[in-house]
């Protein structure tokens, strides 16, 4: 009789034991992991974590940018390397699976096919109030390019074009620009038409700050490339790109400003605004 209970007590410790192994086994299957493919700032992100109920995504990039799918998408607003983490969550266990998300950007091409800039964000859009041709303007930069997209009114033509760009990012030198007091210092005037870039030319700033004096030292038609304006969705859009090597050397950012000109050269359009003491050029990080 004791031989047979002292078998009865193992058999229950071997079905007890096994059962918490089974159970130590369930909560260890939990495990957090995903993969992700990237087109331009657009990310598809595939969630491969097991024994999970729910996720949480941080994907580190504008404050709360968040998500609970499991696989979902995501629109980064800037190149750069991102720390993109998943926990995933089953009951009171968590598990954290954290990766390096490289952002490239989109491969821009002055083609006329706006359809590359979808995911950019605009750099400036002037305000409803102010008038003129020029409305909103997107720039993407490369290592060998500075590609930019504006749009406007109908009545946007660009027929000619003044561009003012302080290169090298200090305000202090370069020409003044009276328009522009908040900040301007223009080492660079582009001037020419960007329906016909033939004849334009681009001029490096000579002297003091007040000096009215530049030289040409690149032509629209070898460092620039524009496409045609083109009306898409009751606006006119055009796309166009700078090479960096012809702007000297450039560091960090770039300030400037479009100006668009009428065949008796004066201003029918311009962004940024103008006429207010805290006007000052557009800043592109590069």
């Amino acid at each position: 009789m004791k031989r047979n209970l002292i078998y009865i007590i193992a058999w229950w410790l071997i079905i007890i034991t096994a059962a918490a192994c089974k159970k130590d086994k369930d909560n260890g299957s939990l495990k957090s992991v995903f993969s992700y493919v990237a087109d331009g700032f657009k990310v598809t992100f595939t969630n491969f974590s097991s024994g999970a109920k729910t996720y949480h995504w941080d994907f580190n990039d504008k404050p709360g940018d968040s998500s609970s799918l499991k696989s979902p998408q995501h629109i980064f607003s800037r190149k750069g390397d991102f720390l993109v983490s998943l926990t995933a969550t089953n009951g009171a266990q968590t598990d954290i699976f954290t990766d390096t998300v490289s952002i490239l950007g989109p491969n821009i091409k002055i083609d006329g096919d706006f359809t590359d800039w979808e995911y950019v964000e605009y750099l400036h859009t002037n305000s409803e109030d102010f008038g003129g041709n020029i409305r909103a303007i997107k720039s993407f930069a490369t290592a060998q390019d500075i590609n930019f997209l504006v749009e406007g009114t109908t009545a946007m033509k660009l027929d000619m074009i003044d561009m003012y760009i302080d290169a090298d990012n200090n305000p202090a030198t370069g020409y003044i620009v009276g328009d522009y007091p908040g900040g301007s210092g223009m080492d660079y005037l582009l001037e020419g038409p960007a329906t016909s870039p033939s004849w334009g030319s681009g001029y490096e700033h000579l002297g003091a700050p007040a000096d009215w004096s530049f030289n040409a030292v690149f032509s629209f038609d070898t460092d620039m490339h524009f496409s045609a304006v083109k009306t898409v969705s009751g606006k006119n859009i055009i796309e166009f790109s700078i090479k960096k090597s012809a702007l000297g050397s450039i560091k960090g950012a770039i300030n400037f400003a479009l100006v668009e000109l009428d065949a008796g050269w004066s201003p029918v359009g311009r962004i940024p605004e103008n006429g207010n003491p805290e006007a000052k050029f557009i800043q592109l990080q590069l």
